[in-house]
C-alpha cells in the first residue's frame, strides 16, 4: 500500500504579508517610474541651461576674443557649450511624445507599449545626464585652461 500524500503545511502568515508588500512596491514603481523620468529631465533642463546661460556669459564678458586661436584651446573652450546643449537637447526630448500604437483591450500590449516608452525616456536620460556631468567636467577644464593654461 501507498502512503497518504503529506498534507501541505498552511503558509506562513509572515511570508504572505511580505509577498504582498514586495508586489505592492514593484507596482508603485511601475506606476510611477514615468513621472519620476520625467521629473528627473525637468531638473537636468534646469541645471543645464542655468550653466549654459553662466558659461556663455563668462565667455562673453571675458578677454578671451582674439586670444584663443583654432587647434585645442578653441575645442576646450567649446566643448562645454556643446556638452551642455546635447545634455538639454536630450531631456528635453524625454517630453516628446512618440507615436505608440495601443490597444486598450491587451495587457500584453499595454505592457509592450509601457516598456518601450520607459526605455525610450531612460535612453534619453542616460544621454542627458552623461553630457551633463561631460559638460560640467568641460566647464572645469576650460576654467583650469583659463586660469592656468
Amino acid at each position: 500500500m501507498s502512503a497518504p500524500p503529506p498534507t501541505p503545511e498552511p503558509p506562513d502568515p509572515l511570508a504572505v504579508e511580505t509577498r504582498a508588500f514586495w508586489r505592492e512596491v514593484g507596482k508603485t514603481l511601475v506606476r510611477e517610474s514615468i513621472g519620476t523620468i520625467d521629473e528627473t529631465a525637468k531638473q537636468i533642463i534646469g541645471v543645464a541651461g542655468v550653466l549654459e546661460g553662466l558659461y556663455v556669459n563668462a565667455i562673453t564678458f571675458s578677454d578671451l576674443r582674439g586670444k584663443v586661436s583654432g587647434g585645442w584651446p578653441q575645442v576646450v573652450y567649446l566643448a562645454p557649450m556643446v556638452l551642455l546643449l546635447v545634455s538639454l537637447s536630450a531631456a528635453l526630448l524625454v517630453f516628446f511624445p512618440g507615436r505608440y500604437p495601443l490597444n486598450l483591450h491587451s495587457s500584453e500590449a499595454s505592457q509592450l507599449v509601457y516598456e518601450r516608452v520607459v526605455t525610450r525616456k531612460l535612453r534619453l536620460m542616460r544621454i542627458a545626464s552623461a553630457g551633463l556631468v561631460l559638460g560640467v567636467a568641460a566647464v572645469f577644464l576650460a576654467v583650469w585652461t583659463y586660469l592656468w593654461g
